[in-house]
């Protein structure tokens, strides 16, 4: 249902209708994307951030302090002291107003130029919002909300262009935007022809099609409203000061679109332009409309095909309305010979503009929801929050011209939601932001080793490009994207070499993805901060041939990293490679330019590369060094003494100590420009001979707590002692905190139950989802024989610890405080509990002979491990003939050392060491043996291999 209101302002009427708009939340997404395999498994998303903001500086603040006598105020809205964000006044519109659209309006702005390529310019506000009503009925559709607008007064935007998707033949005129995959709200667009002599006995048709919003009920009191959003066809004969409507073969739906009066209330019955009101609505599909020209015949006219679009209801509030489309346009004699001809492709002399003076273009909407900026207080809106239109409330692309910007708050005609505050607006600012483009590395990881830490990152793009191929794909296509309905962009970003002075995309290819090919529209877009730009640098349309590469030669130039995309739809839909996931150069604009990761991740859609290569030259473009900065155990970080200047994406750290915690930051220099630190990124150093005994299989299907101040526990029995215990992890299933008493036994109670406390009741806070390790390792415990046991007492507030069901539960112990002890936790139920321990085996060596003097080896040896192969426990055997310094040490495929063994003086004797491969990789070793005297000349050296199966 819809309802209306009028409202005076000044000398003006506005005239406002309902606007119906989906709500958009975690619970309530209206999904119109979709792919061949459909929902995926949610994966972690990555950034790909490539530029960073260095500084702020205000260029607009009007707190509504001083005089706000240039500021459009429509009725509803108020000046108040009632709230305020700073320091005293605010505009407020309270949802007593029933069944209004009111509107704040700010006087013409000058946004300044951009004065460098590394800046962008921003918008925001501060806001209280207290709309209970936003969806009372409980249907998913907004009630109560606002949204905010802006026109730019310099320019205005044209949306009628040639396009490939859905035309009649080859391309087609579409007054449209692709982002959107239709039109929005207060739209006026026109496609006017150069002046025409009409012949005797003139005809003019046209091949149309349109989706608009039903008029089916259309009425705003106080005007002649019949329909809503409108499409028609004009004609002038004394060029183009005033206009009259061409009626044809197929009649009009209405005399009075909405879409005309809203934007220009002359449309209305008794304005100057009541001739040209009338217009079609709802759904049709190409047909071909005829009108007669007779009453021109021998004068110089214009033909004008025009679209407009009311405040409210437009292509994101139902995808079938895709706006106006026209092909096909013919200007015939009474003996049919053309005139005039124009078909959108190789035929052109149409000039499509803009109808109004300056056009209002969504920023973005949003309501009060508990989730949302201001429901909960005043709060500056942030960049990033806008689940829809300008996300980064970026304002730079009308960098150099002037604005206006509005607030429009909307409340339906009760308060079946509840009734609260209203919306308060104030502080509306207008900023500069400054960033850094040097190029920050990205995937950075850091590795514990022992007394090492290696620190890796993905080389940037630097260098310079000649003909080269740029790929992100391996040139399989695991899935595919396209749209249930509408059109959308989606695009590759092509990272060039910082400091390049041109870039030259000679051609692209894109993978034709089999039954989502045709023809479509190829897009190159600039890219500015990091993100591509709203509007297109250029486009070509192009044909898809299914289950190939389809190239396109380009000579399109950039200044710098671009992105080339192609429109979806539901027919034309374009190949994702998910062995390349996450994505880190796919991109979509779905009304805005988004990350493909996100867009995947809040669709559950599959993620990776798009199918899109392109052939690149450069001029210019230098290659980065990298400096590393570390940090201690939270000290402040500082460049590395080695750390600096390194050609190599490969940092390694050898003067750490085990058990400390070092955080590392890697900037990418280029000449003498520093770019932003990418990180931090941290690791713990630990020795190699540390392993961790579990027995379960890391997944939990159930969970227990003990009690207050009861027991549970685990039993470990280390593969050789002696052994340090080193930490324990335990794992709590649910969403609550809560403390927890740490312990560990002794083995030397009745029957080997525990019983000595080596680490009594150690509080430590645990957190269910989640391992939380519990470093024990400076407690000094040492297990020289038997087993031990982990375990903790437990609060009332302690999370319930993890069970694996699927791992029998015979080293698991629990006392539910009964009397009896501890009890086999089998005995209540069958499953492992989930607490490991870890300790260190730096000083086993097991096997010595005791018989030393009898037994003493006639050679020196390695022998074969076994078993061979392992998982993930074997046992080496070797004899030492001398005494000596023994070294046997753990090779990969690659000759790289994994784990030093043994590394100390030995008599002569015959020794057995136990290994434990648990956190190795599957694959092929090599373990080698050497033995040196006292004067470090080799006595024995051999190499054998062995092979881990897990």
């Amino acid at each position: 249902m819809r309802s209306f209101i009028c409202i005076l302002m000044f000398s003006n009427m506005l005239l406002a209708k309902d606007i119906v708009y989906k709500i958009q939340s975690p619970s309530h997404q209206d999904h119109q994307i979709i792919s061949i395999h459909g929902a995926v498994e949610q994966q972690q998303q990555t950034p790909n951030t490539r530029s960073t903001r260095d500084d702020t500086t205000t260029i607009w603040l009007q707190d509504f302090e001083g005089d706000i006598s240039d500021w459009t105020v429509e009725e509803g809205w108020e000046l108040t002291e009632e709230s305020s964000y700073s320091p005293t006044h605010s505009f407020h519109i309270d949802d007593d107003n029933y069944d209004v659209i009111a509107s704040l309006a700010s006087p013409v702005l000058s946004v300044p130029a951009l004065i460098s390529e590394n800046e962008l310019i921003k918008l925001n506000f501060a806001l209280w919002i207290d709309f209970p009503d936003f969806d009372g009925d409980g249907d998913n559709y907004l009630e109560d909300y606002y949204w905010v607008d802006i026109a730019n007064v310099s320019d205005v935007p044209i949306y009628f262009h040639p396009t490939s998707s859905d035309a009649y033949d080859g391309q087609s005129w579409w007054c449209g935007d692709p982002g959107v995959g239709g039109y929005l709200d207060a739209w006026v667009q026109v496609l006017n022809s150069p002046e025409i002599l009409v012949p005797v006995g003139g005809t003019l048709s046209a091949m149309m099609k349109w989706g608009i919003e039903d008029y089916a009920g259309a009425a705003v009191g106080g005007t002649c409203t019949d329909g809503w959003d409108a499409a028609n066809v004009r004609i002038s004969s004394d060029g183009g000061s005033t206009w009259n409507i061409l009626n044809g073969d197929d009649p009009y739906d209405f005399y009075y679109g909405y879409g005309w009066i809203y934007n220009d209330t002359e449309y209305d019955c008794g304005g100057s332009l009541e001739q040209v009101a009338a217009g079609w609505g709802n759904q049709a599909d190409w047909h071909e409309v005829t009108f007669d020209l007779n009453a021109y015949g021998g004068q110089e006219v214009i033909i004008q095909f025009a679209f407009g679009s009311d405040p409210a209801y437009s292509t994101p509030d139902d995808n079938t309305l895709t706006g106006f489309m026209v092909d096909d346009i013919t200007v015939t004699n009474d003996a049919g010979d053309v005139v005039f001809f124009d078909n959108a492709d190789d035929e052109t002399s149409m000039t499509p503009m803009n109808g109004l003076e300056f056009a209002w273009e969504q920023f973005f909407y949003d309501y009060g929801d508990i989730s949302r900026p201001g429901s909960l207080g005043w709060e500056e809106y942030p960049p990033g929050a806008p689940f829809n239109g300008n996300a980064q409330l970026d304002i730079s692309e009308y960098a150099g011209d002037d604005i206006r910007i509005r607030f429009t708050g909307r409340l339906d005609d009760n308060d079946d939601g509840g009734n609260g505050e209203g919306l308060y607006i104030d502080d509306v600012h207008m900023w500069n932001v400054s960033y850094n483009d040097v190029p920050i590395v990205n995937n950075l990881e850091a590795y514990g080793l022992d007394n090492q830490v290696v620190v890796t990152w993905d080389m940037p793009a630097g260098g310079s490009y000649e003909n080269e191929e740029i790929t992100y794909v391996d040139g399989t296509f695991e899935d595919a994207v396209m749209m249930s309905s509408g059109t959308s962009v989606m695009g590759e970003y092509f990272d060039m070499p910082y400091g390049v002075e041109a870039v030259y995309a000679n051609s692209c290819a894109v993978w034709g993805e089999p039954g989502f090919s045709g023809a479509t529209t190829l897009y190159g877009f600039a890219v500015m901060a990091g993100v591509p730009v709203s509007d297109a640098a250029y486009s070509t349309a192009i044909t898809l041939e299914e289950g190939q590469w389809n190239t396109f030669d380009l000579g399109w130039t950039f200044t710098s990293d671009f992105v080339i995309a192609i429109e979806i739809s539901t027919t034309v839909g374009i190949g994702i490679d998910s062995d390349n996931a996450p994505g880190q150069y796919s991109w979509a604009n779905l009304g805005g330019w988004q990350p493909w990761t996100e867009v995947a991740y809040e669709y559950g859609l599959t993620d990776g590369e798009f199918g899109i290569n392109a052939n690149v030259t450069t001029v210019g473009g230098q290659t980065p060094v990298f400096n590393v900065y570390r940090s201690m155990n939270g000290d402040e970080f500082s460049i590395m003494f080695n750390g600096e200047g390194l050609e190599e994406n490969q940092y390694v750290d050898n003067t750490v100590q085990n058990g400390n915690e070092y955080c590392y930051e890697i900037t990418s220099v280029y000449g003498e420009e520093e770019g932003n630190p990418a990180g931090p990124i941290c690791a713990v150093p630990e020795a190699q001979t540390i392993y961790e005994i579990a027995y379960d299989d890391g997944t939990d299907e159930t969970s227990i707590n003990a009690g207050n101040m009861n027991f549970l526990c685990v039993k470990f029995t280390p593969n050789g002692y002696p052994v340090d215990l080193y930490r324990a992890s335990f794992y709590c299933v649910g969403t609550s905190t809560g403390v927890g008493f740490v312990n560990v036994w002794d083995d030397d109670g009745d029957e080997g139950m525990p019983g000595t406390l080596l680490v009594e009741n150690l509080p430590i806070t645990f957190a269910g989802g989640y391992w939380t390790p519990v470093a024990l390792g400076s407690y000094g415990v040492i297990i020289e024989e038997g087993s031990f046991y982990v375990g903790w007492m437990e609060t009332a507030q302690t999370p319930p610890v993890g069970v694996d069901s699927d791992s029998p539960a015979t080293n698991s112990l629990i006392d539910v405080g009964i009397g009896v002890g501890f009890e086999p936790f089998g005995n209540y139920f069958e499953g492992a509990l989930m607490i490991r321990a870890e300790v260190d085996s730096v000083n086993v060596v097991a096997g010595l002979d005791e018989d030393l003097g009898s037994n003493v080896p006639e050679s020196f040896g390695l022998n074969q491990n076994y078993p061979n192969p392992f998982n993930p426990t074997t046992t080496i055997d070797f004899a030492i003939k001398y005494s000596g310094h023994a070294i046997i040490s753990l090779y990969d495929i690659k000759g790289r050392e994994v784990k030093n063994l043994v590394d100390r003086n030995l008599d002569a004797g015959h020794y057995s060491f136990s290994l434990n491969a648990g956190d190795l990789p599957s694959g092929m070793y090599f373990y080698r043996m050497l033995v040196q005297d006292n004067q470090g000349h080799s006595l024995f050296s051999s190499t054998r291999k062995m092979v881990l199966m897990k």
